[in-house]
């Protein structure tokens, strides 16, 4: 629960509360940490609203959130989180998501409406992380921030029944969030300049604590410590694309006489459809899928070469973490934050979406070249600090001074 001791009357700092739907294995959970970590507390008091517990949450999140941000969850009744406990166990069925849906607006959304004006009365913001209190926005006389995290172009595009909807509950905010000036302009375009609240806030990273848990130590990931390249999304093949890494690494072992192994961290739907691939490709014993990792870092830290093979993202985390780590890096060339993290291509390689040459010639130069290794990896150190704890607190304090006027 809240605790109201926690801010007392004479506390000048700006109460935020964070709001997320629940934890799985994003890059949206890897980002909301990394902000309660390194927000300023003299500036700032947080707390964090979470809609349900996940077996994730209890299992790895809760440990992570700062100690001094308390934790609300709002579906704190059995009966409530009935559908969604399902979901958890992938126990519901067609008929199982109707009645959810039907259960969420009778009962669910009233009783989080009524918990979110609860907890208001305790915020000065209320920084919708997800998105996922649209319907409330606007409301409770505080002031509300929403955070996009994906490429409008790619969830909205060609849906101008949708576009015009999600105007009119965007509008409700004071202020949403673009993590990045590429998605800004996606977003001005798309709803034809009516979005006039939009601010660029690019995601935050603790670099000092990345490096500290990559110094742990970390079971071997490639058999007979063997160098590696690595890749770090879930198995989703419908953004992530590891069809075509795998073809480039296959087309890197053969063409290219590269040695090196490919570690894929991360897990989802398509795991087995990725494995079967390696077989067709040739290269199974040299691919490892090592599943979802608590502590991605060691892994990272200890490859030759991060690579990235999306098809669209927001504003990928993998990316800041591998600056903070100093690693050369591979990435597509997708809407929207590769481009804009990597400095236009000045700290890490960019290649076009689905080219499994250009990203397998990529991948080789950076193997063979132990120059262009290093001076990659050097650029990816100088760009980190853009996205560490000082840049990011002062652009926070800019956004949310610019808003409080407009609700005072």
């Amino acid at each position: 629960m809240l605790d109201p001791t926690c801010s007392t009357p004479d506390d000048t700092r700006i109460r935020l509360l964070f709001h997320i739907t629940d934890f799985n294995d994003g890059g949206i959970e890897s980002s909301l940490i990394q902000w309660l970590r390194i927000l300023d507390r003299e500036r700032f008091h947080l707390a964090l609203s979470v809609t349900y517990r996940s077996p994730a949450f209890e299992s790895r999140y809760r440990a992570l959130i700062p100690k001094d941000v308390s934790v609300e969850v709002l579906v704190d009744r059995p009966s409530l989180g009935y559908f969604q406990k399902k979901r958890y166990a992938r126990q519901l069925g067609k008929l199982g998501r109707i009645a959810r849906d039907i259960h969420n607006a009778l009962l669910v959304r009233p009783h989080m409406a009524a918990r979110i004006e609860h907890l208001a009365r305790k915020a000065d913001v209320i920084v919708d992380f997800d998105m996922s209190l649209r319907r409330l926005a606007g409301r409770f006389n505080v002031a509300w921030l929403g955070v996009n995290h994906f490429s409008f172009d790619a969830r909205l595009g060609g849906r101008p029944r949708r576009i015009r909807r999600m105007l009119q509950q965007y509008q409700r905010y004071e202020s949403i969030v673009a993590l990045t000036e590429h998605m800004a302009d996606e977003a001005t375009q798309m709803f034809d300049g009516q979005l006039t609240r939009l601010v660029v806030l690019p995601n935050a990273i603790d670099i000092e604590s990345i490096r500290e848990r990559a110094a742990l130590p970390v079971a071997s990931t490639a058999p007979d410590g063997a160098s590696y390249i690595v890749s770090v999304a879930r198995l989703d093949e419908i953004q992530k694309d590891h069809r075509t890494l795998l073809r480039a690494y296959a087309e890197l072992r053969n063409q290219h006489a590269i040695a090196e192994h490919l570690v894929i961290v991360g897990d989802g739907a398509y795991r087995d459809e990725l494995q079967s691939l390696t077989q067709e490709l040739g290269v199974a014993e040299c691919v490892h899928f090592i599943g979802h990792q608590d502590n991605p870092y060691p892994t990272i830290a200890n490859a030759s070469v991060l690579v990235l093979s999306s098809k669209y993202e927001g504003m990928p985390m993998v990316l800041l973490e591998a600056l903070a780590l100093g690693k050369a890096i591979v990435a597509t060339d997708c809407p929207t934050g590769p481009r804009e993290i990597l400095d236009d291509g000045k700290a890490g390689t960019l290649v076009p979406i689905g080219d499994t040459r250009a990203l397998a010639s990529a991948l080789a130069r950076l193997l063979t070249d132990d120059r262009w290794r290093t001076v990659s990896a050097a650029n990816a150190v100088r760009r980190a600090s853009y996205y560490g704890i000082e840049e990011s607190n002062r652009r926070l304090v800019a956004c949310i001074e610019a808003m409080l006027p407009r609700t005072a």
